[in-house]
């Protein structure tokens, strides 16, 4: 089965054909929660078109966007392996199509090979490298950095079309902003022509100009994941 997930690219032949014969193609429309926090880890997911946004949801019911999952990584793969429940609200942002793996299937293949298990730990150092950066560039850089930066990383994170159905209220979760502020910066990209934005639709109309326009934290965080990617010996 031909895939486009960097995470499983990543993986050696023999363990991606383990996986492989349990993994079916599943398809989810945006707003279907996959899991809610606590829940068993009964699937592993692993996108190769849109978006699985992860949500801390606070005891007054307010849910907070933590991570964004597209391509590059998975959702469940972690907990499956540790202890088997999950502490997010993992919601699909972006229509999703997915490979999933039963995680009584992932388990016993996690289990039985160093390899797999290599591969994801660079995963998971690849992950905390991405989330101090994030912390760090709340702290230091402006909004539209930050939102030209994000941007950029659902474009390559769904699959590089000019095209990303994010409403403003995703886009003010993932900030940490209110939904205010983020048109106001998505209307000062919008003039500068290199995004057009209306509807919950946003259109990449200017990639390199976008790249510019972002914060550093766009640039770093594909350093990281290029010399994560040497170390471990390929995609993740």
């Amino acid at each position: 089965m031909q895939t486009a997930n960097r995470l499983l690219l990543s993986l050696d032949p023999a363990d991606y054909d383990v996986l492989s014969r349990s993994m079916r193609p599943m398809t989810f429309k945006a707003g279907v929660v996959l899991y809610e926090p606590e829940a068993p880890i009964d699937w592993v997911y692993f996108p190769e078109e849109g978006l699985i946004s992860l949500l801390s949801v606070m005891l007054s019911g307010v849910a907070v966007e933590t991570a964004v999952v597209g391509r590059e990584g998975g959702v469940g793969f972690l907990e499956a392996a540790g202890a088997g429940v999950i502490f997010s609200r993992a919601l699909v942002q972006v229509d999703l199509l997915a490979l999933r793996v039963p995680a009584e299937a992932y388990i016993a293949a996690y289990d039985a090979s160093a390899s797999l298990r290599r591969k994801v730990g660079s995963h998971v150092e690849l992950s905390l490298a991405e989330a101090r950066q994030t912390l760090a560039c709340q702290t230091h850089h402006s909004h539209e950095q930050r939102l030209a930066w994000w941007l950029l990383e659902c474009q390559d994170r769904t699959g590089g079309g000019p095209t990303l159905p994010l409403k403003q209220d995703f886009l003010a979760s993932m900030l940490g902003v209110q939904r205010s502020t983020v048109s106001q910066v998505a209307s000062v990209l919008k003039a500068d022509g290199l995004i057009d934005y209306t509807r919950g639709v946003i259109q990449i109309l200017d990639r390199p100009g976008l790249e510019k326009r972002a914060c550093e934290c766009y640039a770093t965080t594909q350093h990281f994941r290029g010399m994560i990617e040497t170390h471990a010996g390929g995609a993740t």
